[in-house]
């Protein structure tokens, strides 16, 4: 069946290749022959656009013939012809149509008859295609198709084509009425009355906060009245009702206006345009997804139906919390109002999560299809900001809003704060300021609140006048109001109170509870929480601030999320957040199961226990007869004695009858005794089978026996059949090469074969079935099916039901391989089979399935029926998952919340937005702070402030100004009609409630500060401070406008500006002002406009001495100030619209933020004409003579030379920022600046000419670059002179002869004992000191390691002790901790103290004393948004590795390039140039936006799939296939050094590490064998082997551990051998140690490498034969002829290595009868072997072997898989100390594995 299908594919593929480029004539003449041939037709998708779109259709003839066609297929199958004629609408065919349509008289009677059949046949189709698609007469009406038709109508006599024309234009005439209705249901605005007395039409209290397809599609007006701003509110219900219908109306009033004008329109017009509302076409539901924050939707947004210009990162498009309303149907029967949740993938795939409460469509999005489209709308506003105030204006209760008195009645009598009524006393004197002696100093003690004359003066509090009123004002009224005015110091005085409550929290009583402080944005309350931690050094904890926004690097610790992390155990203490978690934990896990049961419905038929939750019973049992005698079932429980009528009575009697069935009965007895049953007794057996309770809980072997039946019943074929014979067949050939390579090839083509055929059947509509109302899928529109009984019969029968998730991307390669092709296949063809489903009643006809009636067609179809049923009851159980883990995930976030006041109980201030203190509403109800801070008051929401403060506030401080900043309402007729913007602040003092103005200004200089004066009532006083500031430098006025006339742009995406000319010119003068000397800190960039301020940044990006200047717009920096202040207004239009720089508000602030210099620039003529407040300030710069087309500058270091900048480019004539004269100033080295004229210092400058200075001993002259700072290097003047100690002459530098260093250079022959001619110095040769050492010929011996040596003859001691190899190698300890050491030294053991995997702050209380892994017992921190590890840290990861890419963005405007979860990677784009070539290419080649890498501990960067395919790679080959592991970790490909630490594989590394350490040695190590008392004994080696005090010193510092104790043994030992050596040899024997000690020294260690452990064994035996030999010659005993000399001497003294065969060549020369003397004699003590050393070191070397019990390690020179452990056959063998303590653990944070 498998080859039959790939077969059939096949030729299907090369048919559709072939019919490319064949004419469509001839096609269609095939098509039109066929039974089939529309069917053939859509089996060819390309075949299908190109009669839909090529222009050889324009035809006429061709055309007929085509919709003849589309006719036929229509009766023929109505289904398959409806999907061809829905295409029709924007075809190429209806154009086509159309030009044939201009009626003409034609005389060819044959052409006006072809017309006329044309006329009738497309009448016939449009009619056809509007009752399957009514919503597209506006498309082909458009077109004026229509008209076109009737016009014709008109002109011709045939009566068939009038009839047939006048029905479908009827139609026609039928659907614009209904859309004429439509359009009338909508109104695309609502106008409301401004003053009303009618009481509410409903408590707002019941109102939903989400709104209801009733209120957008409402035609009657919404209930608001104006916001009270003079005058009084009757009571809390009249305050709460208005502001809860004014805030709500405000973001539902941009949502209605929007979809009222979507309806209204025509919406399919892709011009639709609403300022409020963004418009997203073609939006696809793509699934749900369980996560952290909830039931998320995922959509898939249309890329390519928005503007290419987009730029994500800088967007305010679908961010977060923004409202979405989405329709299928365009709102005729839906509309779900959707929140954003994450936008993170969007640029990369279009996928957006958005999220659905509960309250906004009631789990309805739920029900919906996988694959519908919708249209969203996205409203401007943020619903978030909304949401939370909405619900605590819900909760506060009428009659407990705080401080109604004067918030609702305005009474102006306010009095003390309440906690002041027991104890008034108050200590001034740690906020006092010290002050010079002519001032009195404050001698009182404590101060009485309520009289004043005790307080100290504003002089002594270091306030002025204005502020020590407002100071009074703030501690005497229990409702304060402080207006600041820009500079005026309203920050100051709020960071003065909360010094003076922290001072003062343990007296006064109010502070008892922490105090609320709250601002309307983060970046206000930010700074004002900087500024209170800066001057009261407060620790973390005394301020907690709440919220996830901030991004002040100062208030970091104070975060609560820090809190929490620094004090986990609270939480983890919390039993019931514990159980929430768990509950969602197991709550996942089933929704997981649900997914799996799901996708194995499309890969293997039903097993028998999920078919009896769908068959019916006696269905079932009608299946199992022919076996029945076969089941377990049968013979414990049916088989009874009595037939088994009476199986199910009740519990107690099953037990018995099981207890008392006879076992041994025969089967023949049971069938005569059940034959012998009377039909009543057949009939309750039955019953009781049906109802028994056993069939829920079958036996394996029972199930096994029912599922082969069902198998066989079914007509599929077995799979443990074909997984059998495949089984077989590899065994057979499991040892041919060439077969396991075929083997391989055919593994892929089944994993592409699996996926091809998993694509088709996980799309098939019994498993992802449409719902019904779903009309804007393609090929799924209604169709009219009334003449189609057969269709119609079929849609009835097919339900709702589908699965709201997909599952092809949780199929990997290896499980693709294991698939079963000809299952699939079976499956796929049971599917896609489109015979009709069957009903249930119908299914009731089956009695029998072992029918002779029930054919094979009618069994597959019983087969679907089960399969739809059972994919229902996954569906139903994944929707009460989904309500589940909502409405489990709402309470946690509760308790999340109820947790966190545990945090703040102890703090002194409590530091939120507003927004943030709404959402803790009810934990500020149970902390009740009474105290609260308001800062930047003016902007904030009444509603904002009223739910923000609880019942028991008992004071409220706010500090504000109204003049800069009020509230921003969406609505602009909220704003002007119903008072919205006025603030709680201003309707207080509009009011006459106690209030103060700061009115001393201590920011700007006077000329600046003069600009918002007349904004006040009260004269503003410049302080004394501001009046002697030093003017800017190289600008000729600190203050100036200019003026210019070049238009403003539309940025493209959203309604924000900017301006290229006011961008340029704007960085030109901020790049002259760094020319200045100015720091960049110095200086502030604001602008009007988003994209203005974007446009600035991604310039300034570009030019790197500029980047670091702060640029934003001029609300972000509202209360900041700089030196210098840069403002770009944007606006200049033709149209004559100021936009945002209109309001007097923006106005002010814009025109407050310098302190010494403000340069603005901007059309001042458009400005002057269309704004008063700007006429005022402008006509005041033109009297002072600072207006301009360009900004006057000068020269700082020649002032009459000034010139004027009009255009950017101007700037470029002051290149350095001076003028363009010769820069006259002398350089600390006496030498003239080579510069032009700038203002920059001189000390920067490198002076690039020569010194030249004249040396005091001897006539020549310093050559060097001037070095003024520095004195001259000595004279490196080559002379020609004659070496005082031989003939030579020689060059050298004049500084040697001065020093008398006069050493002869020249080069002389020079040979060595070993024969070598080399070159060598005269110097040299004639040094006693060097004697033997002169020899530079290249060693070039292949050392151990295989590297060459580089050593020389010399330093190599004629090759007999080699120099170390000079490579580097890094040696992996079995503990996982690494080191670079020589290549092949035998070195120490790990010198680390423990291995700690984690990254929690925990570590073992008691260090161990060797290298131990530390098993951490806290939870495993291994997370991300996508996965999380459920296991201990101790334990291996329960979660696969996330693929997802990180969504950090970097300062520069780049992305993090590394994967979610993981440690960021350092901006790659930044940095390309210094990243490997390799990383360059691949930088190059993809778009870096979505390249993802991972970064190893040892800094590597690899791309991610490369390295997980290494990864797998490794982890396939170090476990082996008998369950043993090679001791080794996954190594980097570049440097080998091992992956430890990266996360990204730490389940693999955890495995790793469990394994090694729940095993033990098999071996007994070398190290082992010392005790903690046995070592080498440092005293007595020194006494007799007497040692250098160097090679002490190292052999005292080389007993600290086992490992070291006893190479040093080993040390000592040679030593002494080399020292016992006879005196005979005494030369030999000290060159060697001397050579030995040398090298101990340079290299300040004993650790040799094995070549020099060699080089001294075979130096040993070399010398003990020389030995030998002289005691020989010495007592004449030798009879050794002259050429037996000759050879000894060759092998003992010549240029040849000596080893063990010439030491046996050399004893039998010497003729030597002692046994003894002929052995190689070993340097290592006995009974110790180099393999002991070697196994003693503990590292990764491919010769370590954890068994696969994994109980023991094993060690071994060649590991194979054959390799077994000798160890786990023994019982009752003791273990060694290396292993995991199998006891309890004394900490209760974790413990060891032992190495």
């Amino acid at each position: 069946m498998s080859f039959k299908k790939s077969f059939n594919s096949t030729a299907n593929n090369l048919k559709n290749n072939e019919t490319i480029n064949v004419k469509l004539v001839d096609q269609l003449n095939r098509f039109e022959h066929e039974r089939n041939g529309c069917e053939s037709l859509l089996e060819q998708p390309k075949l299908v656009d190109r009669f839909f779109s090529d222009s050889e259709m324009s035809d006429l003839t061709i055309l007929i013939r085509f919709f003849r066609f589309l006719l036929q297929s229509m009766n023929a199958s109505r289904q398959n012809g409806a999907k061809l004629i829905i295409r029709l609408p924007g075809s190429k065919l209806l154009e086509f149509s159309h030009s044939y349509l201009k009626y003409s008289s034609l005389n060819d009677k044959n052409q006006k008859d072809l017309l006329e059949k044309f006329v009738l046949i497309l009448s016939k189709i449009l009619q056809l295609l509007l009752e399957l698609h009514p919503s597209c007469y506006q498309q082909l009406d458009s077109l004026g198709i229509f008209d076109r038709i009737e016009i014709y109508n008109q002109k011709i006599s045939n009566e068939d084509i009038q009839t047939k024309v006048t029905t479908l234009i009827s139609r026609v005439e039928e659907l614009r009425i209904q859309h004429e209705k439509k359009i009338e249901k909508y109104k695309p605005e609502i106008e409301t009355p401004l003053e009303r007395d009618d009481p509410p039409p409903d408590d707002f209290h019941e109102l939903s906060i989400y709104p209801t397809l009733n209120e957008i599609f409402q035609q009657q007006i919404p209930y608001l009245r104006k916001n009270i701003t003079t005058g009084q509110y009757k009571n809390g219900t009249h305050y709460l009702d208005i502001h809860f219908r004014l805030l709500r109306e405000d973001f539902l009033w941009p949502l209605r206006e929007a979809i009222c004008q979507y309806m209204s329109d025509d919406n399919r017009n892709v011009s639709f345009r609403n300022t409020n509302v963004r418009l997203y076409r073609n939006t696809i539901l793509t699934g749900s997804i369980c996560s952290q924050a909830g039931i998320l939707f995922s959509l898939l947004i249309d890329l390519n139906s928005l503007p290419k210009t987009i730029s994500w990162a800088n967007s305010r498009r679908l961010i977060y919390g923004n409202l979405l309303a989405a329709t299928f149907d365009d709102f005729d029967t839906s509309c779900f109002l959707l929140t954003v949740e994450d936008r993170s993938n969007i640029d990369k795939d279009g996928t957006l999560y958005v999220r659905c409460q509960k309250e906004l469509c009631d789990y309805k999005l739920m029900k919906t299809s996988p694959g519908t489209r919708f249209t969203l709308l996205e409203t401007t506003s943020y619903f978030e900001a909304y949401r939370p105030i909405l619900q605590a204006l819900q909760n506060i209760k009428d009659d407990q809003i705080p401080l109604e008195k004067y918030l609702l009645q305005c009474d102006i009598n306010v009095p003390l704060p309440n906690y002041f009524q027991q104890n008034s006393s108050i200590d001034f004197r740690p906020v006092l300021i010290k002050t010079s002696g002519e001032c009195n100093e404050f001698d009182g003690d404590l101060s009485n609140v309520k009289d004043l004359s005790t307080w100290p003066n504003a002089q002594q509090l270091g306030l002025d006048e204005s502020q020590y009123k407002a100071l009074q004002l703030a501690i005497t009224k229990s409702v304060a109001l402080i207006q600041g005015p820009p500079g005026c110091g309203k920050t100051y005085l709020g960071v003065r109170l909360a010094e003076l409550f922290y001072h003062n929290r343990a007296r006064i009583t109010g502070c008892e509870r922490p105090i609320l402080m709250i601002c309307y944005t983060n970046h206000a309350l930010d700074q004002f929480l900087s500024s209170i931690i800066q001057k009261l050094s407060l620790q973390p904890g005394e301020i907690v601030r709440v919220g996830g926004r901030s991004t002040h690097r100062q208030i970091e610790p104070y975060l609560i999320q820090k809190l929490r992390q620094q004090k986990r155990d609270i939480r983890s203490k919390n039993e019931e957040l514990s159980t929430k978690y768990e509950i969602l934990h197991n709550i996942k896990k089933q929704m997981d199961d649900c997914r799996i049961k799901y996708y194995q419905c499309s890969q293997q038929l039903l097993d028998i226990n999920q078919l009896l939750h769908v068959i019916d019973p006696q269905q079932f049992l009608t299946l199992i007869e022919p076996i029945l005698s076969k089941l377990d079932i049968f013979h414990r429980h049916w088989n009874t004695n009595k037939g088994g009528i009476y199986c199910c009575r009740l519990l107690e009697s099953q037990e018995s009858d099981e207890d008392s069935s006879d076992d041994s009965q025969s089967e023949s007895e049971n069938e005569d005794e059940n034959e012998n049953l009377s039909f009543y007794e057949k009939i309750q057996r039955m019953n009781n089978r049906i109802h028994c309770h056993k069939l829920n809980n079958l036996s394996d072997n029972d199930q096994q026996e029912i599922n082969q039946l069902f198998i066989k019943w079914l007509d599929a074929t077995p799979l443990q059949m074909i997984l059998n014979k495949i089984k077989e067949q590899n065994e057979d050939n499991d040892g041919d090469d060439a077969f396991q390579e075929q083997r391989r090839k055919n593994k892929n083509k089944n994993k592409n074969k699996a996926k091809s055929v998993l694509e088709k059947i996980l799309n098939d509509p019994i498993l992802t079935t449409t719902t019904s109302n779903n009309t804007n899928i393609v090929d799924e529109n209604p169709v009219n099916l009334e003449d189609d009984e057969e269709e119609l019969r079929r849609l009835e029968n097919v339900d709702n039901t589908y699965i709201p998730f997909t599952m092809p991307n949780q199929t990997n390669d290896k499980e693709y391989q294991k698939i079963n092709i000809g299952q699939l296949e079976y499956m796929q063809h049971l599917l896609n089979n489109r015979t009709a489903f069957l009903s249930d009643n119908e299914i009731k006809n089956f009695k029998d399935l072992w029918s002779t009636l029930i054919d094979k067609e009618q069994r597959q179809a019983l087969y679907r029926y089960w399969l739809r049923k059972y994919v229902q009851l996954l569906t139903d159980e994944w929707f009460h998952l989904n309500e589940q883990y909502d409405e489990n995930y709402k309470s946690m976030q509760a308790l999340w919340f109820t947790n966190d006041q545990i945090y703040m109980d102890k703090a002194f201030i409590i530091a939120m937005t507003t927004h943030c203190a709404s959402r803790y509403q009810k934990v500020l109800k149970q902390i009740a702070p009474r105290i609260c801070i308001v800062e930047e008051a003016a902007e904030v929401f009444e509603s904002h402030i009223v739910t923000a403060i609880g019942e028991r506030i008992e004071h409220l401080i706010l500090i504000g100004d109204h003049v800069q900043l009020r509230p921003s309402p969406n609505v602009y007729t909220l704003a002007k009609h119903f008072n919205l913007d006025v603030s709680l602040f201003e309707r207080l003092i509009k009011n006459q409630m106690p209030s103060v103005q700061l009115c001393v200004q201590h920011r700007s200089i006077p000329i600046i500060s003069s600009l918002t004066h007349h904004f006040y009532d009260i004269p503003i006083i410049n302080h004394e401070s501001v009046n002697n500031r030093p003017s800017i430098i190289g600008i000729t006025h600190p203050l100036y406008f200019i003026n210019h006339g070049n238009f403003e742009e539309n940025v493209s995406d959203g309604v924000s500006k900017r301006n290229p000319y006011e961008s340029n010119y704007i960085l030109q003068l901020a790049d002259y002002l760094i020319k200045q000397g100015y720091d960049k800190n110095d200086i502030t960039i604001l602008t009007t406009y988003m994209g203005q301020r974007q446009q600035i940044q991604k310039s300034m990006n570009q030019l790197k001495h500029l980047k670091g200047i702060h640029v934003t717009v001029v609300d972000n920096f509202q209360g900041e100030e700089n030196r210098i202040v840069l403002l770009s207004l944007v606006r200049s239009n033709a149209d004559r619209r100021l936009g945002y720089i209109a309001v007097d508000n923006r106005i002010c602030v814009a025109l407050s933020r310098a302190q010494n210099g403000f340069y603005v620039i901007g059309n001042f003529h458009l400005l002057a004409e269309h704004n008063e407040t700007w006429k005022i300030i402008i006509n005041k710069m033109k009297q002072l003579k600072l207006i301009g087309s360009g900004l006057p500058i000068n020269c700082p270091n020649h002032l009459d030379n000034q010139t004027i900048c009009i255009y950017p480019h101007d700037f470029n004539k002051r290149p350095l920022g001076g003028c363009g004269l010769k820069c006259e100033a002398r350089l600390s080295c006496g030498h003239q600046c080579p510069l032009t004229c700038h203002n920059t210092s001189h000390n920067l400058i490198n002076c690039q000419k020569l010194c030249l200075k004249n040396y005091d001993d001897c006539e020549h002259q310093c050559q060097k670059k001037c070095h003024s700072t520095t004195i001259c290097l000595p004279c490196h003047e080559m002379i020609h002179l004659k070496m005082p100690n031989c003939e030579h002459t020689s060059d050298i530098a004049c500084f040697m002869r001065k020093n008398n260093q006069l050493e002869c250079g020249v080069l002389v022959p020079y040979k060595c004992s070993l024969g070598h001619q080399v070159q060598v110095r005269c110097c040299d040769l004639r040094n006693k000191e060097l004697q033997g050492r002169l020899c530079t010929r290249p060693c070039d011996f292949i050392l151990e390691c295989g590297h060459n040596c580089k050593g020389t003859c010399s330093t190599c001691l004629q090759s007999r002790f080699h120099r170390p190899c000079d490579q580097q190698e890094l040696i992996v300890y079995i503990c996982g901790h690494s080191r670079q050491q020589r290549c092949h030294e035998l070195g120490p053991p790990c010198e680390q103290q423990y291995m700690k995997l984690c990254d929690h702050p925990d570590e073992p209380r008691i260090l161990p004393s060797q290298c131990l892994v530390y098993q951490c017992n806290r939870f495993c921190q291994y997370k991300c948004r996508h996965l999380r590890c459920g296991q201990r840290c101790k334990s291996e990861c329960d979660r696969q590795p996330c693929n997802k890419k990180c969504t950090r963005r970097f300062d520069c405007e780049h992305y993090c390039n590394g994967i979610c979860g993981e440690p960021c990677i350092d901006c790659l784009v930044c940095r390309e140039k210094e990243l490997p070539n390799e990383i360059q290419k691949i930088i190059r080649s993809k778009n870096i936006r979505y390249a993802t890498f991972v970064q190893l501990e040892c800094d590597h960067l690899f791309e991610t799939n490369i390295l997980d395919e290494y990864i797998e790679k490794f982890e396939n080959q170090n476990f082996l296939s008998n369950d043993s592991m090679y001791v080794e970790y996954p190594r980097c490909p570049k440097c080998q050094h091992p992956i430890i630490k990266c996360k990204r594989y730490s389940r693999l590394i955890k495995k790793i590490q469990q394994r090694i350490g729940n095993s033990i040695f098999s071996l007994k190590t070398l190290s082992s064998s010392l005790t903690d008392g046995f070592g080498v004994n440092s005293r007595s080696v020194i006494q007799y082997t007497d040692l250098p005090e160097y090679i002490i010193k190292i052999i005292k510092i080389n007993t600290d551990n086992n490992r070291r104790r006893k190479l040093t043994e080993l040390f000592v030992h040679v030593v002494n051998l080399f020292r016992k050596l006879s005196d005979e040899i005494s030369k030999e024997r000290d060159v060697i140690l001397k050579t030995i000690y040398e090298h101990v020294e340079k290299n300040d260690s004993l650790f040799l490498t094995r070549q020099q452990w060699l080089d001294l064994e075979n130096e040993y035996n070399r010398l003990l034969i020389i030995d030998t030999m002289k005691e020989s010659d010495k007592l004449l005993e030798s009879d050794r002829n002259e050429i037996n000399n000759e050879t000894l001497n060759d092998i003992l003294f010549g240029p040849n290595p000596f080893n063990q065969f010439a030491c046996q060549i050399c004893y039998l020369l010497l003729n030597n009868d002692n046994e003894n003397n002929d052995k190689w004699k070993s340097i290592l003590p006995d009974e110790t072997k180099w393999e002991d050393f070697e196994q003693d070191r503990l590292i990764c070397d491919g010769k370590w072997l954890v068994c696969a019990q994994k109980i023991h390690l094993m060690w071994n020179k060649t590991i194979t898989e054959q390799t077994t452990c000798s160890r786990c056959n023994m019982e009752n063998e003791p273990s060694s100390a290396f292993g995991l303590s199998r006891g309890k653990s004394n900490s209760s944070r974790g413990r060891f594995y032992r190495r």
